[in-house]
């Protein structure tokens, strides 16, 4: 949206149409601005948000973080990493990360992610997604795994909220 443009004295940044992508938006008005190769006027939030993005400082390095660090630090395994704020970010070449291991069920994994990121349950008498496993076997998976999700949001929560929510 915002690019730059060399000259021979310094480095000029103007506005590039968000329409055509080509094209530089000129002044048009009092309140907004026109791109006069593909003719298209923007104002307005439109306009609002292209001169919040021009005012922001341009980055350093060749991966900056969102947080505004200017470079992301490239680990061995090819994932991006900040080191102001923690934030990674895999390659977009990237397999997708699998995170269910083999080692426990469906029923098990549907548990966990009930115990870790569900609203709190007083208890499991009406709980649907619990009802949804027929055999004893499953739901006493869904419920080992509900377990140990919980544990997770527990010991992932501030000291304070966690010994709250345990009692």
């Amino acid at each position: 949206m915002s690019e730059s443009k060399e000259t021979p004295q310094r480095a000029q940044r103007v506005l590039i149409c968000p329409t055509c992508e080509d094209g530089e938006l000129r002044p048009f008005g009092r309140v907004s601005m026109r791109c006069f190769t593909c003719d298209q006027v923007i104002g307005g939030p439109m306009l609002e948000t292209l001169r919040n993005i021009y005012v922001l400082p341009d980055a350093i390095g060749k991966h900056a973080c969102e947080c505004g660090h200017p470079e992301m630090k490239r680990l061995p395994d090819k994932v991006y990493w900040c080191p102001a704020c923690g934030s990674e970010v895999l390659p977009t070449d990237s397999s997708p990360t699998v995170w269910k291991t083999k080692d426990h069920t469906e029923a098990y994994w549907c548990g966990w992610l009930d115990g870790r990121y569900a609203e709190k349950q007083a208890d499991f008498t009406g709980n649907s997604r619990l009802a949804r496993w027929e055999h004893a076997r499953d739901r006493l998976e869904y419920y080992r795994g509900h377990r140990e999700g919980r544990k997770e949001r527990i010991s992932t929560k501030k000291p304070g909220k966690a010994s709250e929510e345990a009692a």
